[in-house]
Order: C-alpha cells, then sequence, then structure tokens
C-alpha cells in the first residue's frame, strides 16, 4: 500500500492537474477543461470516494493492488481506508494505523502546497503541471484524456494522466508513472458529494490494545 506519511503529510506520492496548454478537441481546450474542473470542486464541500489502487513496480516488475475509500472535507480534513492502513487528519493532527503492526502513529498535520494530498488525486486538480489533451473516450460517460507534466523538473513525477468526466467535470480515473518507473493507476468507481459528513470520521482512536506512538 502506497499511503505513507511523515512529518509534512506527503503520502500518496501523487498529484494533479491545473494549468495550461491549448489543444482543441471536441469544442474543447484544456484551458476550458481544467476551469470546469476547478469549478467543480469549489462547489463540493465534502465527498466519498471508492477506489481501486494498482501499482506496478518499475524495478521489481511486480504488481500490487487493493481498494479502499476516500473521504473528504474541506479544511485540509480526510480519511483514507485501505486494506492495511488507515490515514485520517481532522487538519491538526494526523493519525496513520497499521492494521498488521497494530500500531498507530501520530503526528502534526503540516500542509504542503507542493506535496500530493488526496484531494488532489482523487476529487481536484493542482497547479505545478502542464496539460495536454490526447484523447476522448467512451465509457460510463463521455471522457477526455489529459496528459500532465511536472514543471518543476526535481518532481519524483515524470508524468500523469487523467481521465476527466465531460458529464461532471470529476475524474474517474488517474495514472502516475514516477522517477523510479513505478506506474501507479487510481480508478474510482463512485463519488458522493456534499453529504454533510460528520465531525467524527475525521478523528481516530486506537483500537484496544495498539501502540500508540505521538510525535506532535
Amino acid at each position: 500500500m502506497i499511503f505513507k506519511t511523515n512529518r509534512t503529510i506527503v503520502g500518496f506520492a501523487l498529484t494533479l492537474i491545473l494549468v495550461f496548454a491549448s489543444t482543441a478537441l471536441g469544442g474543447d481546450d484544456v484551458e476550458d477543461i481544467l476551469s470546469n474542473v476547478q469549478k467543480k470542486y469549489e462547489t463540493i464541500h465534502d465527498a466519498s470516494v471508492s477506489f481501486t489502487q494498482n501499482i506496478r513496480f518499475g524495478v521489481m516488475k511486480t504488481e500490487q493492488s487493493f481498494s479502499g475509500k476516500f473521504y473528504m472535507r474541506k479544511g485540509g480534513m480526510y480519511r483514507i481506508e485501505g486494506e492495511e492502513q488507515i490515514i485520517v487528519t481532522d487538519g491538526k493532527s494526523v493519525w496513520t494505523y497499521s492494521k498488521d503492526n497494530r500500531q498507530v502513529v501520530i503526528d502534526v498535520y503540516h500542509e504542503d502546497p507542493k506535496s500530493f494530498s488526496p484531494d488532489k488525486v482523487l476529487i481536484n486538480v493542482p497547479k505545478n503541471y502542464s496539460a495536454t489533451i490526447l484523447s476522448d473516450e467512451k465509457a460510463e460517460t463521455d471522457v477526455t484524456v489529459l496528459k500532465l507534466i511536472p514543471k518543476d523538473d526535481k518532481s519524483q513525477v515524470k508524468w500523469m494522466k487523467v481521465w476527466i468526466s465531460r458529464e461532471d467535470w470529476l475524474m474517474r480515473k488517474c495514472q502516475i508513472e514516477d522517477v523510479s518507473d513505478n506506474l501507479t493507476t487510481y480508478a474510482i468507481s463512485k463519488i458522493s458529494l456534499n453529504t454533510h459528513l460528520p465531525d467524527s470520521l475525521f478523528l481516530f482512536s486506537a483500537p484496544k490494545g495498539v501502540e500508540v506512538i505521538d510525535l506532535r
């Protein structure tokens, strides 16, 4: 599982779009598409996302897959529930719970504008990439595929592709290749928006018998 945290909560080694390039396709260019995605994001107060993550490791030539749930609320709050790990933050503290190790690590939450954050991977798209249109595709909904190249030549990401639905301007799929040639794919199966997720979802209480390491 790829979700990790450190003193500056970067886990999810990822990021997504929001920037320039201009290639006309189907009546919309890149700026139009990204503007629509951003406008959609601005209407979202909270979201619940079901996803599947597949990682193909470049060096070992092996693959790993799992399914999970992601919950977010604006204000730096999110919760990621995977098969082996749960990560929760209320915008102040972050809890990382390893089920196998029966251990919870608590740290201070720091938002780093250059880091990957879950909402930028599964809901919104960031600002440090140049984007071009690759194609239009037919799936459950009409989608446009964008390719994103980081502007920072020190980025750990080589390129990203995102599949944007033209029906609701939400992401349906995201693919990232990093500098180690690892290819990570997120496929989104369900999104629910603005359901008034409770505060309790963004707090974590360690199960009985679990080791707690508090680094705050």
